[in-house]
């Protein structure tokens, strides 16, 4: 079995990265490595990983930085320093299903796409999830996969935030956008996809995205915004004029703004027809979706 790098940066929530660790160590496939790149935690968290560490040795790898230097920069340590044929990450408040990563691995080995994920889901209470996260799938079941081309995901992320490929391609593509404020995920799944071509998605739910509202999130910061006009600038190579014009759609969605009717029409996306939808639904009734 080849061996897997699971990435997990971490700040100030051991609580939430035991959680996220026992996920890992639950998967169905073996052969895992965990890396932690604590962003200088003021808490318990360096006690946590150690006792981890104690009872599963030669299973984790411990960095820190004794400064917060992002996310992103943490994700990028754990890259550098991690040793399996395939890679994929975990943020510290989010948790695996145990069948992900066997899942991810045999759909990359049968369709050597540029990467491979699975379908997500937010949630905001741990019971809303405990019955999808306790389902166990067969072969035949998680062998089901769609195909995610270039074309879709620059029309939006369909692949959440975290994915599966060869970590030999995340270090040929430099890691992670350390100057993107936010959508590095995204920003990092379109470079794989530009330069290796189709990826795979799961048809179930194998991931899950804590999405409490009552702490720091990117998704609900200003952060968001900046980092999908640096994506755009980034990526409008890339896209056809309806895939920009949607992009538009979703900064206006993202910012809570209700345009006028003449840049509604203007920006109007066949391709991205959800997020026009979306606009229109808040210019008229003043329900924020997304």
């Amino acid at each position: 079995m080849a061996l897997v790098s699971v990435y997990i940066p971490t700040r100030n929530r051991s609580a939430l990265l035991r959680r996220a660790i026992d996920s890992v160590l639950a998967q169905s496939y073996d052969e895992i490595e965990i890396l932690v790149c604590d962003e200088a935690s003021e808490d318990d968290t360096p006690d946590v990983v150690a006792s981890y560490i104690e009872r599963y040795p030669g299973k984790f790898t411990y960095l820190r930085n004794d400064t917060p230097q992002g996310a992103c920069r943490a994700r990028n340590r754990c890259i550098e320093h991690a040793r399996g044929t395939y890679v994929t990450g975990l943020d510290d408040d989010d948790f695996f299903h145990p069948q992900r990563v066997a899942c991810l691995v045999d759909l990359y080995v049968t369709h050597a796409p540029s990467f491979a994920c699975t379908r997500f889901k937010y949630f905001q209470d741990q019971q809303q999830v405990d019955m999808l996260r306790d389902r166990r799938y067969s072969a035949a079941e998680l062998a089901k996969a769609d195909e995610l081309t270039l074309p879709a995901l620059l029309y939006a992320n369909h692949a959440g935030n975290q994915v599966l490929t060869e970590l030999s391609r995340m270090r040929e593509l430099g890691g992670f956008d350390e100057d993107m404020p936010s959508w590095q995920d995204y920003d990092m799944w379109i470079r794989l996809a530009d330069r290796y071509g189709t990826a795979v998605r799961s048809r179930h739910l194998l991931s899950f995205v804590d999405d409490d509202r009552s702490r720091a999130r990117i998704r609900n910061s200003n952060k968001r915004a900046e980092g999908s006009q640096r994506f755009i600038a980034k990526h409008a190579g890339l896209m056809s004029a309806d895939q920009q014009r949607n992009h538009r759609n979703i900064q206006y969605v993202m910012n809570r703004e209700r345009p006028p009717l003449r840049d509604i029409a203007r920006n109007a996306s066949l391709g991205g027809y959800k997020s026009t939808m979306k606009v229109l639904i808040h210019k008229f009734f003043g329900v924020a979706l997304g």
